[in-house]
């Protein structure tokens, strides 16, 4: 089977179906992801935020927020590998 073959997929996020087709290799991502929407949005039942909708706000609020971090923090680390590897280049060029 081609990794690449969208197959339909069907998950439930807020308590609506959604029906969506996704590449075969994303399949496992798309439900994992569902299931986290859903565990993050319970969560946010303690804070009484009670339309769905709002829920479901704040929790798109909540993973973006982890998804700028991440690649904040990816883009601080290439920098720091940048700069080894302009010191170990300066170091090669010395001997």
């Amino acid at each position: 089977m081609n990794p690449e073959e969208q197959i339909p997929v069907k998950v439930t996020v807020a308590n609506r179906k959604l029906q969506l087709r996704v590449p075969r290799k994303n399949e496992e991502f798309v439900r994992l992801a569902a299931r986290m929407v859903n565990k993050r949005m319970d969560d946010f039942k303690q804070y009484e935020v009670g339309e769905p909708e709002d829920r479901l706000a704040w929790t798109a609020l909540d993973y973006t927020t982890d998804l700028v971090q991440l690649h904040r923090h990816k883009e601080d680390n290439n920098q720091d590998v940048y700069q080894t590897i302009e010191e170990l280049e300066t170091l090669l060029n010395i001997s």
